[in-house]
């Protein structure tokens, strides 16, 4: 069974092999060209979401809602920008984050552990 990843870089793979094709043997034909350029556009990010999936994985879904949403309220209205950018920044410092690690205390080295003359 091909992992998720696997059958993003297929596709990908499919789209950039069809669109080189139609390059090739398509002739100038404007809808072509139309279709072409779009499976380049399509396989391009494929590929780039296929090279970035390790990271999208570990994403919060809370993270990648508000973020696709927001792209697409500033695709539909322009002036959305003045809102949305702010509040995503007021939203990235405001994340929940994970606990630090506790510091364990640093040993001394083992020259300077306090060791005498009598000891040997």
């Amino acid at each position: 069974m091909l992992s998720f990843r696997n059958k993003i870089g297929i596709v990908s793979l499919i789209t950039l092999v069809t669109s080189a094709a139609m390059w090739v043997f398509g002739g100038t034909d404007s809808s072509f060209i139309t279709v072409q350029g779009s499976l380049l556009k399509v396989g391009l990010v494929m590929g780039a979401v296929w090279l970035a999936y390790p990271q999208l994985a570990m994403l919060p879904i809370w993270l990648a809602t508000i973020g696709v949403g927001s792209v697409l309220a500033v695709l539909l209205f322009k002036k959305a920008a003045i809102f949305v950018i702010p509040l995503l920044i007021v939203i990235w410092l405001l994340r929940p984050r994970p606990p630090k690690p506790k510091k364990k205390p640093k040993e001394k080295p083992w020259f300077s552990r306090g060791s005498s003359t009598s000891d040997r």
